[in-house]
């Protein structure tokens, strides 16, 4: 079977014998059907708007689904498992123990990573030099080590979060999945939207009947410019051009990939002016991960939507070590008395665990 799109057609062809049969991407069968609405959307504020792509976007500003549906993967990689597994012995314990299906979700979900991390382009990808600046800014050979630490920005690919970074998404999503933990799953901060098109990859082949929502939170334009003064490193990190990306080239990502539905929820805006809304309507998080960099950008968040987080659920911080968010975390945690254990992921990141319930302080 072909694993990716037509560019010239809306649908997928594979090969059967000498048949061609034209297959409906996900989006295009979701759009065919009933609007699913978690709650009654667009919503628009005067600095903000809450919106589900599938439905909101303007349809020609949408690009074509280049990925056959994970489905469709899984299908293929089952059929490569078991064909290839029949010639050879696996030795390898981790993936002994696995089931075809459960290999084959492996398999996606690591092939997802390494276009996400745009690792999969090799010799052709860049490693762009880290700087907040509104010029040009430099680029070098990539290289592995710098992208596995996530010390670089990517050029070809749609995060910059290092592969570390996207293992622990794995294995933090694999975790709340095992262990019924319920709650939606939440991104502050996502840039070309990379990391949360890995976080809905592995939802959709790890948990595919659960119907969490995926929240995708960004202003779409860059960083606020810090001007309120809750701290000293909060300025400067505005006007920075290739970190402004907009919500339709994000919303391209998601459907590049095959894996825009109606689960995945986009708020616009700065922090300030969607968390109030969202704590209206969201019930329960499973999984926060935040990446605003700045102190005002992180308890924007955690202030509005921590109590939301079910026990046994997680914050990622993805600017943890050297960056004001951290401050504000721990400012956080001694408003409210708690001292949850912080694992380090990488030299820039860090997550911990709820443990306990928390009343936030007004």
């Amino acid at each position: 079977a072909s694993f990716f799109y037509s560019q010239n057609k809306p649908c997928n062809i594979f090969f059967n014998g000498d048949e061609l049969a034209p297959k409906p991407g996900a989006q295009d069968e979701e759009m065919d059907a009933p609007q699913k609405r978690p709650f009654p959307m667009p919503i628009h504020g005067k600095k903000f708007e809450i919106f589900q792509p599938l439905y909101d976007m303007d349809a020609s500003k949408k690009n074509p689904q280049l990925f056959l549906s994970p489905k469709d993967f899984l299908g293929t990689f089952e059929e490569r498992i078991s064909w290839a597994g029949s010639m050879v012995r696996v030795n390898d314990a981790s993936l002994k123990r696995l089931t075809s299906k459960d290999h084959a979700a492996l398999m996606y979900i690591e092939m997802i990573k390494t276009f996400v991390s745009g690792r999969v382009f090799r010799q052709a990808e860049l490693s762009v030099k880290p700087k907040l600046t509104n010029t040009l800014l430099g680029t070098g050979p990539f290289k592995e080590a710098e992208r596995d630490g996530g010390t670089d920005w990517t050029f070809a690919g749609d995060t910059m979060t290092g592969s570390k970074r996207l293992d622990n998404v794995h294995t933090l999503l694999k975790d709340v999945i095992e262990n019924y933990v319920p709650g939606d799953y939440i991104e502050t901060g996502v840039w070309r939207g990379g990391s949360s098109v890995l976080a809905k990859a592995i939802l959709e082949v790890l948990d595919p009947i659960s119907n969490r929502n995926l929240y995708v939170c960004d202003s779409f334009m860059g960083l606020p410019p810090g001007d309120k003064k809750l701290a000293k490193n909060d300025a400067g990190w505005d006007n920075v051009p290739y970190l402004e990306v907009a919500s339709d080239i994000v919303a391209n990502n998601f459907i590049k990939y095959g894996l825009l539905d109606s689960n995945v929820i986009f708020a616009k805006g700065f922090f300030n002016e969607t968390m109030p809304p969202l704590a209206e309507k969201i019930t329960t998080l499973s999984v926060m991960r935040l990446d605003g960099d700045m102190y005002e950008s992180t308890v924007d968040v955690l202030y509005h939507l921590y109590d939301k987080l079910s026990l046994g659920g997680y914050v990622i911080m993805d600017d943890w070590f050297g960056f004001p968010s951290k401050t504000a975390c721990e400012d956080f945690f001694a408003v409210h008395g708690i001292k949850p254990e912080i694992i380090r992921i990488d030299t820039l990141s860090a997550y911990w665990k709820k443990t306990e319930d928390v009343k936030i302080a007004v």
